[in-house]
Formats: structure tokens, C-alpha cells, sequence
């Protein structure tokens, strides 16, 4: 492998993980507010749907797993990130 392709690699997971955690904790908010607007929400008006609000030890519950599933793939993806920069800055290419 060249090393324009180790570094494109290199570069493909330095984006990931820049990009995954905050996607990750804005779409938890964001069901985090369809939560509390369910809760707010009187039972006699609900229409449709099948809708279950969650109790606060539940919604700590959520986060405390997407917290650890954000650090997870950050610890994952820098690492990668890591090793394939130093094996791009490192890897000797003989001439052809």
C-alpha cells in the first residue's frame, strides 16, 4: 500500500472519529426531548401510536450506554487513527 493510501486511510478514521461522537449525543438529545414531550404530553390526548415514557433511572440508564458506546468508538478510532499515521510515516517503500 502507498503511502498517499495510508494516509487517506489514516485520515478516513480521524473523521469518523470526530464526526461519530456528536452525531451520536445530538440524536440522544434529540430523543431525549421526544421523551419529555411525551411525558408532557396528557394521556387523554394521546391519538395514536404506541408511546412509553421512561422513568429518570431509565433515561440515565440510556445515557450512561451511549456515553460508554461514544467513548468506545473514539478510543477505537483514534487508536486506528494512530497506527496507520505512524505506519504511513514509518513504512519504507522501496523504489521502483
Amino acid at each position: 500500500m502507498h503511502r498517499k493510501a495510508i494516509f487517506l486511510l489514516a485520515g478516513i478514521f480521524l473523521i469518523v472519529a470526530l464526526i461519530a461522537p456528536p452525531v451520536i449525543l445530538i440524536l440522544q438529545a434529540d430523543n431525549d426531548l421526544d421523551n419529555y414531550i411525551i411525558a408532557q404530553t396528557p394521556n387523554g390526548l394521546q391519538t395514536s401510536g404506541n408511546i412509553t415514557t421512561l422513568t429518570p433511572a431509565e433515561l440515565q440508564e440510556n445515557h450512561n450506554t451511549n456515553l460508554i458506546i461514544v467513548a468506545i468508538i473514539e478510543v477505537v478510532f483514534v487508536s486506528l487513527f494512530a497506527v496507520t499515521l505512524y505506519y504511513g510515516l514509518n513504512h519504507s517503500h522501496p523504489e521502483h
